[in-house]
């Protein structure tokens, strides 16, 4: 190989390395993010914490779902559903959280549908969110629990039935998500979860959809995922807004609370978790700048 060549390959290794950084946060960012729930966390952001827990991760990720006995919460486990999830799973049935709905919006006749009961395909990405934020499920209810005690005791919870209020839980007790992170509007400390009156997800986003339209992007492929092609738009920073797919290669991708929101990037100047930054409203010209 003359040395030329070797100089290429070595840049184009780097730049692909590069991209790939670009598209994903890393795991360890969550740290001291809002969605770090440990005793231990430094974050000031709204949001419930562990009495003593130092762990981060198992308050959504076990290596290995052995079922907690301590925690009667806990009914039944998560089993099968990636990524080796951890969390008890919310059980609001369909028809309960509603979907968006506007004169612009419904004349694009969109098949948006509502996420409640769905538990596989793309929903599921969304249902995983769901099931600290909708205000049913206790943030500390775990599969796995805390090696045979069960689900940590919790401060900075919200009141069962008023997460407006701030509690704590004891060990084995559900605590809450306070009402500040909670999806939806103030009619959730009722008990009213809706989705109606946030951006729509959970509907089929692609370039006939985007062909119906004057300014909204047409997603474009980014290599392959799971063993599927990628499809998404990407972001003014590098990033990349990801659609995800109802059935490995159906070529059916929906937008889900995912597109945005990057679970893993605590970053402080793109909370909540955006994939992107709402300065210059950028965030929203990713998909809505055609």
């Amino acid at each position: 190989m003359t040395r030329k060549c070797l100089i290429w390959l070595c840049s184009l290794s780097f730049l692909v390395a590069m991209n790939a950084a670009a598209q994903y946060s890393h795991i360890k960012n969550v740290i001291n993010s809002d969605h770090d729930l440990s005793a231990s966390s430094t974050t000031t952001g709204p949001h419930a914490a562990a009495g003593g827990e130092s762990e981060t991760c198992f308050f959504c990720h076990a290596p290995h779902q052995s079922l907690n006995t301590a925690d009667t919460s806990v009914t039944t486990g998560p089993s099968t559903q990636a990524p080796l999830w951890n969390h008890y799973l919310s059980s609001v049935t369909t028809g309960v959280y509603g979907v968006y709905s506007s004169s612009s919006f419904n004349a694009l006749s969109t098949d948006i549908a509502d996420l409640g009961g769905a538990v596989a395909g793309s929903a599921a990405v969304s249902n995983l969110c769901l099931s600290c934020h909708d205000g049913t499920v206790g943030v500390n209810v775990l599969y796995h629990g805390q090696y045979g005690k069960g689900s940590p005791a919790m401060v900075n919870c919200g009141a069962v039935g008023n997460p407006a209020a701030s509690t704590s839980a004891a060990v084995n007790t559900p605590c809450i998500a306070p009402d500040a992170v909670i999806i939806a509007n103030a009619s959730t400390a009722t008990g009213t979860k809706s989705l109606a009156s946030l951006h729509p997800i959970n509907f089929t986003y692609n370039a006939a959809l985007a062909g119906q339209t004057v300014d909204l992007v047409t997603p474009v492929a980014q290599g392959t995922y799971g063993g599927s092609t990628r499809l998404g738009v990407p972001g003014s920073g590098g990033g990349f807004l990801p659609l995800f797919e109802t059935v490995a290669g159906s070529g059916d991708f929906k937008m889900q609370c995912a597109t945005c929101h990057d679970v893993h990037n605590g970053t402080p100047n793109d909370r909540p978790f955006l994939r992107d930054t709402t300065t210059g409203s950028q965030l929203c010209l990713d998909c809505h700048g055609a």
